[in-house]
């Protein structure tokens, strides 16, 4: 993962009015789906454990979620990608990025 070029990323958007980290990855996640996740306020109450915090730099913050984000991702990889390649199956394409999500908003919706 490319995590400088990442944290040099978000900091890029850190002055930017009306853009937290929400906007900022739905706009990057079209860009790069399998690279960067969408950080809404649902996945980003997901994260909590990994969220640095408000006091934290914008890029800091964003990569702190993006980086537990990924380490969510790798320990259920296996079976991220079982749902990919039965999803794939049945004809429908989705990224296990976009898979975690999905996930992510089923457990934390309906919890």
């Amino acid at each position: 993962m490319p995590w400088l070029a990442l944290r040099q990323l978000f900091d890029a958007f850190a002055d930017i009015r009306g853009v937290g980290c929400s906007k900022m990855t739905k706009a990057l996640h079209r860009k790069r789906p399998v690279l960067i996740p969408m950080l809404d306020r649902v996945v980003q109450r997901y994260l909590e454990h990994d969220d640095p915090g408000d006091q934290a730099a914008f890029g800091e913050r964003a990569l702190g979620l993006v980086r537990g984000y990924k380490r969510d991702l790798d320990r259920n990889r296996a079976g991220v990608r079982a749902v990919r390649q039965e999803l794939a199956r049945r004809g429908h394409s989705l990224t296990e990025v976009r898979i975690l999500d999905l996930l992510i908003w089923s457990v934390e919706v309906a919890g």
